[in-house]
């Protein structure tokens, strides 16, 4: 009579590391994937999740570790387990800190082949399978094209701009002549379409996001960054439509593109009429982006704030009029006249007046209040212990905008604005 009673589910492996759950920054387990909630046009819709049979809210400072899966696949170890306790030690590390979003590279460093590429989806999904045996896991936004130098490109010293103009990479052809989809060059299209075979990466409901491109620049190469004439036409056509066209058949997910880079004349029209001719479908499914970058200054009046953040508004105003939610993917301070220093102390962060600057609801700055979902660059992890004498080090990139392991000020202040309640959690 028992016969055909579904079988229990199978119980769930533990994490490869004890798992902190006192303090822990890192939400209960979701029950469906996260989804875009629009909003009627001039206000901001959000991001939410079901938990426990309840849709919350999904508010976040979340973190980068942008290398993890270049880590894992050259310094985590030759076995599985190694590398499972490198995955749990350094998401264990983002859990104490408060974090519960983390942003990666979908990419690793010197990619350009179908090998790379099938390495990164074995890490990737190694990964998510291990963050999804921890009681509270994380959620992560996978960007999966890196348009700067450093990682996703074949010559990974170089930008996008800078590559072989008879790659596939070179931003030119990547963008107007169809070289993001040409096939077996390890490029955007086989990237997603990697991604999308792999059912634990495909219907893992902690990938909030995956985003395009990572800080896309036409300054160079497509229409000199003017937003303007048959250049800018051709990217849309050849590059932004069939791209996220592609991102949303394949993978359920919301979407991002990245940061968008170009003069500012054209550049809320034109972001505007590319967004509002994309299908609905595809279109309720779209969280805008922005990042912001301020110096270290004297005084909170100094003019170069506004110089750092006019784009900043711009984004929020394109978010605003088409009723998107708003995600500050990449939010950062430098020290100026600071030696970049890999994981070293240097010049002190003033993370407050960052803070401040960009998100502070004070008068000029109100209607910056509607950010409520952001993402902190440079709180790497600098020496983390696995263990058994081994020690690594992920998401330190090496430059002004790296908060150094001597700034216990910083990291406090990273705490306590992950409390506030502006980015936490219902």
């Amino acid at each position: 009579m028992h016969a055909n009673l579904p079988l229990p589910p199978a119980p769930r492996p533990p994490p490869a590391c004890a798992e902190t759950r006192e303090g822990s920054g890192a939400w209960p387990r979701p029950d469906g994937f996260a989804r875009v909630v629009p909003a009627k046009p001039g206000t901001i819709g959000h991001l939410e999740q079901d938990f426990d049979g309840r849709p919350v809210r999904l508010r976040f400072v979340g973190t980068h570790l942008f290398d993890l899966l270049d880590k894992l696949v050259y310094e985590g170890g030759p076995t599985e387990l190694a590398r499972r306790r490198v995955a749990c030690a350094a998401l264990d590390a983002m859990a104490r800190s408060g974090a519960p979003v983390v942003r990666l590279w979908g990419s690793l460093k010197q990619t350009g082949s179908p090998t790379e590429i099938k390495h990164a989806a074995d890490v990737l999904a190694l990964l998510l399978d291990e963050n999804a045996r921890r009681e509270r896991p994380l959620r992560f936004i996978v960007t999966l094209q890196n348009h700067q130098a450093g990682y996703g490109a074949p010559d990974s010293a170089r930008s996008l701009d800078e590559q072989d103009p008879k790659s596939p990479f070179f931003a030119r052809r990547f963008y107007l002549e169809g070289g993001w989809r040409e096939r077996g060059a390890g490029s955007l299209a086989d990237r997603i379409e990697a991604f999308a075979a792999r059912r634990e990466i495909a219907e893992d409901r902690a990938i909030l996001a995956f985003e395009l491109v990572n800080e896309l620049d036409t300054f160079r190469n497509v229409a000199r960054g003017t937003w303007e004439g048959p250049e800018a036409g051709a990217w849309v056509r050849e590059f932004v439509h069939p791209a996220l066209r592609l991102l949303g058949e394949r993978l359920p997910h919301p979407i991002l593109l990245g940061d968008l880079r170009g003069h500012e004349a054209a550049y809320v029209s034109f972001q505007r009429a590319w967004v509002e001719a994309l299908p609905a479908s595809l279109r309720a499914r779209l969280v805008w982006t922005a990042h912001v970058y301020t110096d270290v200054a004297p005084q909170a009046q100094d003019p170069g704030f506004a110089r750092a953040t006019w784009k900043l508004d711009r984004d929020l105003t394109i978010a605003r009029s088409l009723g998107l939610p708003f995600l500050l993917g990449e939010l950062g301070q430098h020290v100026p006249k600071s030696a970049p220093r890999f994981c070293r102390g240097g010049a002190k962060h003033d993370l407050g007046q960052l803070f401040e600057v960009v998100l502070g609801p004070a008068e000029p700055r109100g209607e910056r209040r509607p950010i409520e979902a952001a993402i902190l660059w440079g709180e790497g992890l600098c020496d983390l212990d696995l263990g058994a004498g081994r020690r690594i080090s992920i998401g330190a990139g090496g430059d002004s905008a790296d908060i150094g392991p001597d700034e216990p000020s910083a990291r406090e202040r990273i705490r306590e604005i992950r409390q506030d309640p502006r980015f936490r959690v219902e």
